[in-house]
């Protein structure tokens, strides 16, 4: 094997990895978008901007050596979705530019890892009321 050979197959690796992300990440973004609006109150210009974000830091994250495949990856996409709104909505409940309420509060005082465990099982229940093709 050929150097040349060898870095034709990193590269279609890469981007078969690249794909994958974009479809995992597609799939889950409505459940994403719920977080962002519903759950952590951003509007959709910042929740639009955030998910811009959190694809790139998605994309990146499935990229890694010896990262898991990126199907296996979304818990990770959901609490780094937690986690980017949470510092996003406490930055700026803390400056005064965004007022809390009790619900925003209590959200932000849980741990994304907490909330996004939250999510997962919605998703799950999304793909068990899925029909299958068997």
């Amino acid at each position: 094997m050929e150097i040349s050979d060898e870095i034709g197959h990193a590269v279609h690796a890469r981007n078969l990895t690249e794909e994958q992300a974009r479809a995992v990440f597609h799939e889950t973004l409505g459940l994403i978008h719920i977080a962002l609006v519903t759950h952590y109150g951003l509007g959709e210009f910042e929740a639009t901007e955030l998910e811009k974000d959190l694809y790139l830091w998605f994309a990146r994250f499935c990229s890694r050596p010896g990262s898991r495949s990126p199907k296996d990856c979304r818990p990770f996409l959901l609490v780094a979705c937690c986690q980017f709104a949470r510092e996003y909505q406490a930055y700026l409940v803390g400056t005064g530019a965004r007022k809390s309420d009790e619900q925003l509060k209590n959200l932000l005082d849980r741990e994304p890892a907490d909330v996004a465990r939250d999510f997962a099982q919605s998703l799950d229940l999304l793909s068990f009321r899925r029909p299958t093709d068997a």
